[in-house]
């Protein structure tokens, strides 16, 4: 059985997104190694979007060997200083993200779909017992 590879597409070239360079100029590198982390937890979560529940961000901070207030700040500053996520009903997400994600799961379902019908189709000419038929 397949399974859901926590895969997702960006762009080789974001660190130069004004936004990106934005929060790097402020950040360093360690701000763009944030960043991405946030976006895989993001992308690893149910509608690509993660609570900030303070359990969840304590799990991110330790991740990114950070403390919480500062990945508070960091979150606070990307949603309104450098607009690369959206905070809203206790969540945060990436507009973004959310576009890539819903292209890569209607390809998946077109897939799965299309599978489903072929297998139907190849199964279609058994008999009861599981046998194919005699011509």
């Amino acid at each position: 059985m397949p399974t859901d590879t926590p895969y997702f597409r960006h762009d080789a070239n974001a660190r130069n997104d004004p936004k990106i360079r934005a929060m790097i100029k402020k950040y360093g590198t360690a701000g763009y190694g944030r960043y991405w982390m946030i976006v895989e937890t993001m992308r690893e979560t149910r509608g690509y979007k993660f609570t900030l529940k303070k359990y969840v961000l304590s799990t991110l901070a330790e991740q990114m060997l950070c403390t919480v207030e500062e990945l508070q700040a960091f979150i606070k500053d990307c949603v309104n200083e450098f607009e690369l996520f959206i905070q809203e009903d206790g969540f945060v997400y990436s507009e973004s993200l959310i576009e890539r994600m819903a292209v890569l799961d209607a390809l998946r379902a077109a897939r799965q779909k299309g599978a489903y019908a072929m297998h139907a189709k190849q199964h279609h000419n058994i008999t009861k017992d599981g046998r194919e038929p005699l011509d």
